[in-house]
């Protein structure tokens, strides 16, 4: 008797689980303003790989690695700076 009333108590809370975790209670933006978050986004990102790719190619141009030299970084942020205000 108690091997069954452990396993009624069991598949309750299996049930109980699998009705959670099946139930979708999120809803997804469908918007003007969430599309243009999107492409912002976008854009940022055009210029974080921008940006990486012309550091390293000056770093590269001098026998270095960016991670070497703080010079890097600061030519990084210039250069992401400068494109985030044309781009974006």
């Amino acid at each position: 008797m108690k091997k069954l009333i452990l396993s009624l108590v069991f598949l309750l809370a299996v049930g109980v689980s699998f009705i959670n975790a099946s139930s979708n209670d999120e809803v997804l933006p469908n918007s003007k303003e969430a599309i243009e978050v999107v492409e912002e986004f976008g854009c940022a990102s055009d210029c974080v790989s921008w940006a990486k790719e012309r550091v390293f190619e000056i770093a590269y141009d001098a026998n270095q690695h960016p991670n070497d030299e703080p010079l890097y970084m600061g030519i990084y942020m210039r250069d992401y700076s400068l494109c985030y205000k044309v781009k974006c």
